[in-house]
C-alpha cells in the first residue's frame, strides 16, 4: 500500500502541543486529519509519544523530591477546548480507533513531560521547557542574628552588616558590611566588591576566593581579600600561607570533532580537555571539518544529536558543566535553519529544570516573551539562555533582522561557516552574542549576578531531547567557565579564518592547567594584584 505523504514538521509540532495540552481546537482537527489519512504519520505519532514517555520515565527516576507537584499533562480540556487526553475528544478517538492510544497514553502519563513555560508567557510552542526547580547544592551555613545556622545555596550576598558563614568545605568566612560576595561552590567564592576574610576551621578544609582572573587559594591559613580600586585587590595573610594564581584562559571542555572525518565509523567524539565523550545519534554524521579534520552534520531528524556523557552532578551547582561566575559557549557552524515559526535548532543545551543553559536558533512568535530580556520583536533569533540568581531564567534573543550590525536570517544561513559565541561575565554583568568575531547584541545585569547551572541532566550538542534538532554542521564546540573578552573572540575568529583552531595550531589537552601560580604569601604579608591580569601592582 502506498503511503500518503504528510508534513512531518507540522505533525511533530502538533504532537508536541497535543502532549502538553497547549494547542487549539483547530490544531486538534489538523492532527486528526493527518493521522486518519496517513499510516506513516500514525507510526511517527506513536513513536514520538512512546519516546516522550520514556524520556519522562528517566526524568521521574531522578527522585520524587525533584518532581513537579502538579500534573504536567492535563486530563481535561483547557480554556481553548483542547480535547481530553484519556480517550475523550476527537483526536483521542482517532488514536483509540487505530488501536494505538493505550500504548501512547500509558507511557506518556506515567512519565513526566516538561511543563509549559510560565503563565506570564503566552502558551506553548513546539519547544519544551522543564520548569521544575531541581535541588540546589548547599554551599554554606549562614549564621543569622540569633546565631542559628541557615543553609545557603549558591547566591550573592550583599549584607547590610558583617555576616558570618561556614562553608560546606569547612572554612569560616566573614563578609564585611556592604560587600558583594558570591558563594559559588562548597569550597570557593567570588569577590565583586568590598572585603572578605576566610579561616580554615577543620584540618582537611579548603577554600579559595576568585576575583575575575585572580584566585587566592588557602594553604592552611587565614587571609583577607579586599577590593581597593576598580582594577586591584589587596591580599593579606593573617597566618599560614596562601597561593595567588592567575587564570589560564582555556576551555573546560572542547570537542574539535577531528576523529569524525568523512566516512569515519565512530559513534563517539571526544572532549580533548575535560574528557567528556559525546555519543552520536544516527542523524549526526561525521563529515569533513570546517576547521581541522572532522565535524558533525546534523540532519534535522529526531536522532540528530550528540549527547554528552558525564559532567553532571546530583544537584544544581555540581558537575564539570556547572558554571557560576561566567560562561562562554563557542562553535563554528554552517546553518540551514528554516527560521519558520516554532522551529528550533539547538547548538548546545543542558536542561536542568529552571537552571538550563542553551544556545539555539529560535522563532517563538509571540510565545515565551516573558523569558526574553531585553524584550525584542517576534521573529527568528539566536538565543542564549541561562538562569541568573535572584532573577530567574533569562534569554538574550538576538533578532536576525539586519539592524544595528546584526545578521539577517539569510546571512547566517548562507551556507558558509560562521563563528558563533555566547558569553556572560558576572564580574561585569554583561551578557553578549558574537558573530564572526564581532559583538552583535548584549545586555547588562548588576555586577555580581551569578549563574545557577549544572545538575543531573545530560547535556546535548545539536538537539534537545528529540524535538529541536540542528540542521547543518557544527564544529569546534568549546565551553568555558568564564567569559571570553571581545578581543579573545575576535582572535579566535581570525584563527578560524586561517583554518586553525581557536588556539592557533596546538590543541589544548587534559594536562593543561586551569590556573597558574603567581606567588605565595606568608603570615604578615600584604600585596596588591591586578584582578584582570593577575600580576602584582
Amino acid at each position: 500500500m502506498t503511503s500518503i505523504s504528510y508534513d512531518r514538521d507540522l505533525l511533530l509540532d502538533l504532537a508536541a502541543d497535543y502532549l502538553q495540552a497547549s494547542g487549539t481546537a483547530a490544531d486538534a482537527e489538523r492532527l486528526e486529519a493527518i493521522l486518519r489519512e496517513s499510516p506513516a504519520a500514525r507510526d511517527e505519532f506513536v513513536a514520538y509519544c512512546m519516546l516522550q514517555g520514556q524520556l519522562g520515565l528517566v526524568t521521574a527516576a531522578i527522585g520524587p523530591q525533584q518532581r513537579q507537584t502538579r500534573p504536567v499533562i492535563p486530563q481535561r480540556a483547557d480554556a481553548r477546548g483542547w480535547p481530553r487526553l484519556l480517550g475523550v475528544g476527537r483526536v483521542a478517538s482517532v488514536v483509540a480507533a487505530l488501536g494505538l492510544a493505550a500504548a501512547c497514553v500509558a507511557l506518556v502519563i506515567t512519565g513526566s513531560v516538561p511543563a509549559p513555560r510560565p503563565a506570564a508567557a503566552p502558551a506553548a510552542a513546539a519547544g519544551s521547557y522543564d520548569d521544575r526547580q531541581l535541588p540546589l547544592v548547599t554551599v554554606a551555613n549562614l549564621r543569622d542574628t540569633g546565631g542559628r545556622p541557615r543553609p545557603l545555596t549558591p547566591s550573592t550576598l550583599r549584607p547590610a552588616e558583617e555576616t558570618a558563614l561556614r562553608s560546606t568545605s569547612g572554612a569560616d568566612v566573614s563578609v564585611a558590611k556592604e560587600t558583594v560576595f558570591g558563594m559559588t561552590a562548597i569550597d570557593s567564592g567570588a569577590l565583586y566588591d568590598g572585603r572578605v576574610q576566610a579561616r580554615l576551621a577543620e584540618p582537611d578544609a579548603n577554600f579559595s576566593v576568585t576575583t575575575s582572573n585572580l584566585r587566592i587559594v588557602d594553604k592552611g591559613t587565614a587571609f583577607t581579600v579586599e577590593r581597593i580600586d576598580a582594577e586591584h585587590v589587596a591580599v593579606t595573610v593573617l597566618d599560614g600561607e596562601v597561593e595567588v594564581q592567575s587564570r589560564v584562559r582555556l576551555p573546560v571542555c572542547y570537542w574539535p570533532f577531528d576523529e569524525a572525518g568523512p566516512g569515519a565509523a565512530t559513534t563517539q567524539v571526544g572532549d580533548v580537555v575535560g574528557g567528556l565523550s559525546a555519543t552520536l545519534g544516527s542523524g549526526a554524521t561525521p563529515v569533513a571539518g570546517l576547521v581541522g579534520k572532522g565535524a558533525i552534520r546534523f540532519d534535522n531528524t529526531h536522532a540528530a544529536a550528540a549527547q554528552i556523557v558525564g559532567g553532571t552532578g546530583e544537584k544544581v551547582g555540581e558537575g564539570l558543566l556547572s558554571m557560576a561566575e561566567g560562561i562562554t559557549i563557542e562553535a563554528v557552524i554552517v546553518s540551514a535553519w528554516s527560521g519558520r515559526l516554532r522551529d528550533y535548532d539547538e547548538i548546545y543545551r543542558k536542561e536542568d529544570g529552571k537552571s538550563r543553559v542553551l544556545f539555539s536558533f529560535q522563532n517563538d512568535g509571540q510565545n515565551y516573551c516573558g523569558y526574553s530580556e531585553p524584550q525584542v520583536p517576534a521573529g527568528p533569533c539566536l538565543s542564549f539562555g541561562i538562569h541568573l540568581a535572584d532573577r530567574g531564567y533569562r534569554e538574550l534573543d538576538m533578532p536576525l533582522d539586519g539592524i544595528d550590525g546584526r545578521p539577517t536570517l539569510a546571512e547566517i544561513t548562507d551556507g558558509k561557516p560562521h563563528h558563533v559565541v555566547a558569553t556572560y561575565d558576572s564580574f561585569t554583568g554583561r551578557k553578549a552574542i558574537f558573530i564572526d568575531g564581532i559583538k552583535r547584541f548584549d545586555h547588562v545585569y548588576p555586577v555580581g549576578t551569578m549563574i545557577l547551572s549544572g545538575g543531573p541532566v545530560a547535556a546535548t550538542i545539536g538537539n534537545h531531547g528529540i524535538a529541536e534538532p540542528f540542521t547543518g554542521t557544527i564544529d569546534e564546540l568549546a565551553l568555558y567557565d568564564f567569559a571570553l573578552t571581545p578581543d579573545e573572540v575576535t582572535e579566535h575568529w581570525r584563527q578560524v579564518m586561517d583554518g586553525k583552531n581557536y588556539f592557533g595550531s596546538e590543541t589544548p589537552g587534559p594536562g593543561n592547567p586551569r590556573w597558574q601560580a603567581v606567588t605565595r604569601l606568608v603570615e604578615g604579608q600584604t600585596m596588591a594584584f591586578n584582578r584582570e591580569t593577575g600580576l602584582p601592582r
